[in-house]
C-alpha cells in the first residue's frame, strides 16, 4: 500500500486504512509507540497493564475469595 505524508494543523500526519488497525485492534485513542528503526518508522501498540479486576472481567469468571489460609503451626523461630 502506498501512502502520503499529508498536513494536518501545525504537523504532519498519515492514513492508516481501517483494516490494518482492524486486524492489530487499535481503535481511536488507543496508546501507540513510535520508534525509528534504521531508515523506517515503526508503530507498534503500546503495553498496557492491565490490573486485577480488569482481568477478571475478562475472563467471566467471578473472583472468589476463600477467607484466611491456614500455614500450619511454626516450624522454625518465627514468631506468629
Amino acid at each position: 500500500m502506498e501512502a502520503a505524508i499529508k498536513k494536518w494543523g501545525n504537523s504532519q500526519g498519515i492514513r492508516i486504512p481501517q483494516e490494518y488497525l482492524k486486524s492489530l485492534g487499535i481503535t481511536v485513542d488507543t496508546p501507540v509507540e513510535i520508534k525509528l528503526k534504521d531508515d523506517s518508522i515503526v508503530i507498534s501498540k503500546k503495553y498496557v497493564h492491565k490490573t486485577l479486576e480488569e482481568r477478571v472481567e475478562e475472563s467471566g469468571k467471578p473472583l472468589k475469595f476463600s477467607g484466611e489460609f491456614d500455614w500450619g503451626e511454626p516450624i522454625g523461630s518465627e514468631v506468629w
